[in-house]
């Protein structure tokens, strides 16, 4: 025969462990997502196809993919920018956000390598620091290419500092 009290005692029980739950669930999904990126927190991020880049003239492209945090997912979000650089079968890319204090970097007037508008730093074609108030080179960031597709390892840098760490 069921008592009252085991009633209350049954309901209770089962309130603290769905309480309990609804508390975990956050840290459980934030930690979960961590370990979704893959080693080293990688994020390969599809962009253009190798055929659309000409030798040797940088393409701004736009970085859009899936961004989650713990509590929502954003579908096809724009993350940033990066410059691409093909030399035959091999692309580099570079970070558009200048290493000084996060303006955008443009390709140089000349056509030769690239300078922030804003603060005068210049960089070479390769990404190497020439002049200005930058601390650091352009931000490189890795590429592969699959099935046709550039893909870059997209991340974000700290600003001012002479040692590139990321964010």
């Amino acid at each position: 025969m069921t008592t009252r009290r085991r009633v209350l005692e049954v309901v209770l029980v089962s309130g603290a462990a769905a309480l309990c739950t609804a508390a975990l669930a956050p840290p459980v999904v934030f930690v979960v997502a961590s370990a979704r990126r893959g080693p080293r927190g990688e994020r390969w991020v599809r962009t253009i196809a190798l055929d659309h880049l000409r030798d040797g003239e940088p393409a701004r492209v736009k970085i859009v993919a899936d961004e989650r945090d713990a509590w929502k997912l954003e579908k096809n979000a724009e993350l940033g920018s990066a410059w691409l650089v093909r030399a035959g079968d091999t692309v580099r890319a570079y970070s558009v956000v200048c290493p000084h204090l996060g303006c955008s970097i443009d390709v140089a007037a000349n056509g030769k390598g690239f300078e922030c508008p804003c603060h005068e730093s210049s960089f070479d074609e390769s990404g190497k620091r020439e002049s200005g108030p930058s601390p650091r080179d352009m931000d490189a960031l890795a590429t592969r290419v699959e099935g046709g597709v550039v893909e870059i390892d997209f991340r974000r840098f700290k600003l001012g500092t002479a040692e590139r760490s990321e964010i």
